[in-house]
């Protein structure tokens, strides 16, 4: 794992944090919702999706931005589930309405499989929108 990769691992990690935090300390969620963890994963998708040289290295990318993400959003769901004190994890525009057991599990299950597989097709895009303006512009390709 490079320092960029361990830099945004921490970043989401402290951003999942303060709004935690903020949450709990009883901010309003039209004012949490700005400290956002998806931000940051957006940008870390970004970056690797031109970074990472092979498919294999971006799907390994979009594992390791999710993961911090997932024991945050576990982690605070768990708290709720625990306490009975609403955070802005378990907020109905982001629970849809089911209950904290179900939230709770579904992240866990979607952390360890769609949510990464669906950075990795975003990656995947990325790449092959990039690699098609290079071979556009006369570059040649780098192997994937």
């Amino acid at each position: 794992m490079n320092k960029v990769m361990k830099g945004f691992i921490v970043a989401i990690a402290t951003v999942g944090i303060v709004r935690f935090v903020l949450s709990v300390s009883g901010f309003p969620n039209s004012t949490v919702k700005f400290v956002s963890m998806s931000v940051v994963i957006l940008a870390g998708t970004i970056y690797f999706s031109f970074a990472t040289p092979t498919h294999k290295g971006r799907l390994k990318d979009a594992y390791l931005l999710i993961l911090p993400y997932l024991v945050i959003e576990v982690l605070a769901l768990g708290y709720t589930w625990v306490t009975g004190h609403q955070t802005i994890f378990h907020a109905q525009e982001y629970s849809f309405g089911t209950s904290i057991a179900a939230h709770t599990i579904g992240h866990l299950v979607g952390g360890l499989t769609w949510e990464p597989l669906f950075l990795f097709l975003v990656m995947e895009v990325i790449w092959a929108i990039y690699m098609g303006c290079r071979m556009v512009a006369g570059a040649k390709p780098r192997s994937a």
